[in-house]
């Protein structure tokens, strides 16, 4: 059987996470308590929120990451002729996704994980940001409007997640996403969601996370990987030589979940 696979990203996350996997799963089992090692942190602590640590994005991104990994091993231990053709994440997800696969070790890819998660939570808490998700509107519209704003209020507002023809996410500084949600009202955009973020995720107010995730990556080794991950910023595959500076720049860059779907299953179709 050949399949793609898909892996969450931030927002994903609930309390007692993946904890009947806990119960139930030795491989499972096992990745948690390997990941949770090699940070000298709980993850298992983390899934059970108990202190509300999946409010936290240093919490959580690792956390989200320890399940999908987990689940992912045990699907190959329980259906071995499985055979995985390519993966795609929702931004965090291409991490989840690029270690399964094989670009990093579970070492150094949860550390990576770990420094980007540290990066981006001091980010947040410098910035007032939010994000709100727009539906049954038209695309272009909603960045006209969006940069209208920006050039009003001088603060950033844009969009951030491309997720369907018909469905966005805009993020920036609150006051510049307060204005666009009243002026796409004004203008006959009804459908506006506020999300649940701790940031403006994909924009600009990343900028010192992308930074510092370069300097990271310049000492972390990449493996040779045989599984295509397709990248949210590029909607194409990763490649080895350009994959360092593709993921510091995926924090402050749109994602296009919508074309890499479409791309995963030309992947698909193509083996079939």
């Amino acid at each position: 059987m050949k399949v793609g696979i898909l892996f969450s990203g931030q927002g994903a996350q609930f309390s007692n996470m993946g904890l009947d996997f806990y119960q139930n799963s030795k491989a499972y089992q096992e990745t948690l308590k390997r990941l949770s090692g090699y940070l000298q942190k709980d993850l298992v602590a983390f899934c059970k929120n108990q202190h509300n640590e999946l409010l936290q994005t240093k919490n959580v991104q690792t956390a989200i990451t320890a399940f999908g990994l987990g689940v992912f091993h045990q699907l190959q231990q329980d259906l071995p002729t499985i055979e995985t053709v390519a993966m795609l994440g929702l931004s965090l997800g291409e991490y989840t996704a690029l270690m399964a696969a094989g670009a990093f070790d579970e070492k150094t890819g949860i550390r990576l994980l770990q420094a980007r998660a540290d990066y981006m939570q001091a980010d947040a808490e410098q910035t007032d940001g939010s994000m709100v998700a727009v539906l049954r509107a038209d695309v272009q519209k909603v960045a006209k409007i969006c940069q209208q704003v920006t050039g009003e209020v001088k603060h950033f507002v844009g969009i951030a997640n491309y997720n369907t023809e018909q469905q966005v996410v805009i993020g920036g500084q609150s006051e510049a996403v307060q204005r666009a949600i009243t002026t796409m009202k004004d203008q006959g955009i009804k459908k506006v969601i506020s999300l649940k973020v701790s940031g403006a995720f994909h924009t600009p107010l990343f900028k010192n996370t992308s930074q510092k995730l370069a300097n990271y990556l310049t000492n972390v080794s990449v493996r040779n990987w045989q599984i295509p991950v397709i990248s949210n910023t590029t909607t194409e595959k990763f490649v080895p030589n350009k994959l360092k500076i593709t993921l510091a720049k995926q924090v402050i860059s749109p994602t296009h979940f919508a074309d890499c779907l479409k791309n995963l299953q030309k992947i698909i179709n193509q083996i079939y």
